[in-house]
């Protein structure tokens, strides 16, 4: 898919945030429940201006950060070799955090959907690609597992980021399938992936580790 093209759609998923709010916020209470537990019960409210606009506006501030990547990035050439991926996964994210928005509507309008559950599922994809953007990435200082050791070798970087990219599309697939069963969803979504990122980080040393002593036996 072309570079304009996943731009065009990433346009299109917050105008569609602006357009559902606005529709919306007559029919939404004056408090509006926006965070829930584990268990699925809300336990944080807020005014019903910030409580339906807060994804769109926070979106789009983000969507122009993430934008901003690859024309700031010192490596900003290493970007470019897999910007459509990085593109995609721009998009993905703001259909997230448009499905976001349409569960905590649906809660607040009356249909008491289980929040955790009904994340999941979009949650355990957008790890998954996030998990194909690791594989493809180059060495740069936004996007990938970026460490002191990833950052400073590209053999570090590579073989780190191939093992988290695996890695992240195998718990993204458990995510998903916890949506399935109802079960686990937590521990995947949340407690795996903090793993996950810990081991990469200490994971990273010790690769980098390996290369400089083979660098220093030649």
């Amino acid at each position: 898919m072309k570079i304009k093209h996943t731009e065009y759609l990433s346009v299109s998923a917050l105008i569609c945030m602006f357009a559902i709010a606005i529709y919306f916020y007559p029919l939404l209470p004056e408090k509006m429940a926006i965070h829930f537990s584990a268990a699925g019960i809300p336990n944080g409210f807020i005014g019903k201006f910030w409580g339906i606009f807060v994804i769109p506006v926070g979106s789009l501030v983000l969507y122009g950060l993430l934008l901003a990547i690859p024309r700031i990035d010192p490596l900003k050439k290493n970007i470019q070799e897999f910007r459509p991926y990085y593109n995609i996964f721009v998009f993905i994210l703001l259909v997230f955090l448009l499905y976001l928005e349409i569960g905590i509507i649906l809660w607040n309008v009356g249909i008491r959907i289980n929040m955790l559950r009904f994340v999941s599922f979009l949650a355990g994809v957008l790890y998954v690609y996030i998990g194909i953007l690791l594989l493809k990435s180059k060495r740069n200082w936004f996007v990938g597992i970026r460490t002191p050791w990833t950052l400073s070798n590209d053999a570090v970087w590579e073989k780190t980021n191939r093992l988290g990219g695996r890695l992240f599309i195998i718990n993204g697939i458990m995510v998903v399938l916890s949506f399935f069963t109802g079960k686990y969803i937590v521990l995947f979504m949340v407690w795996i992936t903090l793993g996950l990122v810990l081991f990469l980080f200490v994971y990273s040393y010790f690769v980098w580790l390996q290369f400089t002593r083979r660098e220093e036996n030649l």
